[in-house]
């Protein structure tokens, strides 16, 4: 029997496969997502030669002079320095040069970001050619209109006044919007403070994960009032590479990519196991993404692990705790609820090096037990389990969701 696995860790800083060892005596398994081999670059080049609902880039450019590319940022796993310099390419040939596009960073109510983050997202040429920026929700924004759920939509002003607006961005599990991507970049990526509580706090439109709910349908709402022209989405695989990319329309591309994205991320899940460790890669650049390592278990049709058993998170936090301009203390909105009540009766521990125990933010820590070391996490689990335990690994956990339910 195998008794050491590995996860997925430090997307965007320590790229690697983090070793885990277990106890003598205990089986230990890994469950990876279905994945898929890097597409390269020549399909990226046949993705925008044919846009899925809208004409080519190098069309919807004609005429255009100042246009407005949305990123997202380092907590999430889009590698735009692969897709940002063949979209220049189209611009150039409708004559518009680097130095007049403007790269709008859609941190939503995440942390700016900073000039080395842009390089690292980005590309250091693109930075270097390009206009860069970083939304701020609390100021510089207009009202577009409000949406039929009774969201009112103010967005960043200079990206509504760019006269073509382009998307970038990954579709991966969401338990708000079911996915990513899309016009998510929108709202809330470049939205008002505003208009984010509105769609987040708890009269905001129902949401669900791997579902099209109505805060799906709100988020392409508002990216439709404000008239985006293309969206290039990739769908990562588990070494965030491109197992699959569409481009085209804001809608009808991403529910495309959907279907992509559910076959990469579907994972044969066990059930009633002893323990499973959960990796929230590729978003464990901040502890408060830890409960995107949940898109696995809340898919999954069965327990994974049994009442009384225990469920890790591997989050290498690699930029500490993380921040949020909405929901926290003193922000607008709570925390999410405790994440325990997600597993109870089972036990949560939480192996995150980058923060200390402290800095765990009340909402979240509950009775979670936080460790800063594996040996740590290893020896609470030994003394909990004895000398046998069922362990399933779940490497890359925030872009994997519930399949075949297969017998240990």
């Amino acid at each position: 029997m195998d008794t050491s696995a590995s996860v997925r860790w430090g997307a965007w800083f320590d790229e690697q496969d983090y070793p885990l060892d277990f106890p003598d005596g205990w089986d230990v398994r890994t469950f990876a997502p279905a994945g898929g081999a890097d597409i390269g670059d020549d399909a990226i080049a046949a993705a925008l030669r044919e846009p899925i609902g809208t004409p080519p880039l190098s069309e919807l450019a004609r005429g255009k002079r100042r246009p407005c590319i949305v990123i997202d940022d380092l907590s999430r796993p889009t590698p735009a320095h692969r897709l940002i310099p063949p979209v220049l390419r189209e611009l150039a040939t409708a004559g518009i040069e680097p130095e007049d596009v403007l790269i709008l960073a859609g941190v939503a109510n995440h942390r700016q970001m900073m000039r080395d983050d842009f390089i690292k997202k980005c590309g250091a040429d693109v930075v270097r050619r390009c206009q860069t920026k970083n939304h701020f929700s609390w100021d510089n924004c207009v009202y577009v209109g409000t949406t039929r759920s009774g969201i009112p939509v103010s967005l960043n002003a200079d990206f509504m006044e760019s006269d073509m607006r382009i998307l970038i961005g990954s579709i991966v599990p969401h338990s708000v919007a079911g996915f990513a991507g899309g016009g998510k970049l929108v709202l809330p990526g470049v939205a008002s403070i505003d208009t984010a509580t509105a769609f987040h706090g708890p009269t905001g439109p129902a949401t669900g994960l791997d579902t099209v709910p109505p805060a799906r349908l709100a988020v392409e709402e508002a990216a439709m009032m404000a008239g985006v022209d293309c969206i290039l989405n990739v769908i990562p695989n588990p070494e965030r590479g491109i197992a699959g990319l569409v481009v085209g329309h804001v809608v009808e591309a991403h529910r495309r990519g959907m279907e992509r994205a559910r076959q990469v991320f579907s994972t044969q899940t066990p059930k009633n196991v002893d323990i499973c460790v959960l990796s929230p890669y590729p978003k464990d650049n901040e502890f408060l993404q830890y409960g995107l390592a949940f898109s696995v278990w809340d898919s999954a049709s069965a327990p994974i692990t049994h009442e009384g058993g225990t469920v890790v998170i591997a989050c290498a936090s690699s930029e500490g705790v993380g921040f949020h301009s909405l929901a926290g203390p003193a922000m607008r909105l709570p925390m999410p609820t405790d994440m325990r009540a997600r597993v109870r009766p089972r036990d949560l521990i939480a192996f995150a090096p980058g923060v200390n125990a402290g800095d765990v933010p009340a909402a979240a820590s509950g009775d979670i037990v936080h460790t800063q070391t594996w040996v740590e996490a290893r020896d609470w689990l030994a003394r909990k389990h004895g000398r046998s335990a069922r362990v399933a690994v779940f490497p890359s956990a925030a872009i994997q969701l519930g399949g075949e339910v297969v017998a240990w």
